[in-house]
C-alpha cells in the first residue's frame, strides 16, 4: 500500500492506489470533535473497497471507571481533565456516543449497521457504501 504510516491528516486522506477489504479503529471515535466526525467518516470511506467491512470499538462512559467529564463545549464535545506523571493536566476532548447517536452519524454513508454496547465499550460494524 502507498499510503505512509506518519504524517497523515485523517480529515484529508491522501488517495490510494488499492482498496481496502476492511477498517478497524480502535478508541478514535470518542477523540474525533463532532463538528468533524462526517468529514473523517467520508475520507475514511474512500480507501475501501465495495463490500469491506468497517469497525468501530470505543469507550462507553461507566461512571466506576471512566474519568469524569469536566466540561462540554458548545457543539456537545465532551472533555476530560487528564493529570501526566509530571505533574501537569491536560483537558482531553472525549465524547461517548449513544447507539442513536452512532446510528444518526453513519446515516446515508453505510449499511448493515451493527452496534452493540456492553459495560464499558461498544462496537459498530457496517459496509460503507461506495458512493460515499
Amino acid at each position: 500500500m502507498d499510503l505512509p504510516l506518519t504524517g497523515v491528516d485523517v480529515y484529508a486522506l491522501p488517495p490510494v492506489s488499492e482498496r481496502f477489504r476492511g477498517g478497524f479503529a480502535g478508541f478514535w471515535w470518542s477523540h474525533i470533535p463532532k463538528s468533524r466526525l462526517r468529514s473523517f467518516l467520508t475520507q475514511f470511506h474512500r480507501a475501501f473497497a465495495p463490500g469491506a467491512t468497517v469497525v468501530f470499538v470505543d469507550n462507553v462512559f461507566a461512571p466506576e471507571s471512566s474519568t469524569p467529564i469536566s466540561h462540554q463545549d458548545a457543539e456537545g464535545n465532551t472533555y476530560q481533565k487528564r493529570p501526566l506523571e509530571d505533574g501537569s493536566t491536560h483537558y482531553v476532548l472525549k465524547n461517548f456516543p449513544t447507539a442513536d447517536e452512532l446510528q444518526r452519524a453513519v446515516k446515508r454513508l453505510a449499511m448493515d449497521v451493527e452496534i452493540e454496547f456492553l459495560q464499558y465499550y461498544w462496537s459498530m460494524s457496517y459496509v460503507p457504501h461506495s458512493d460515499g
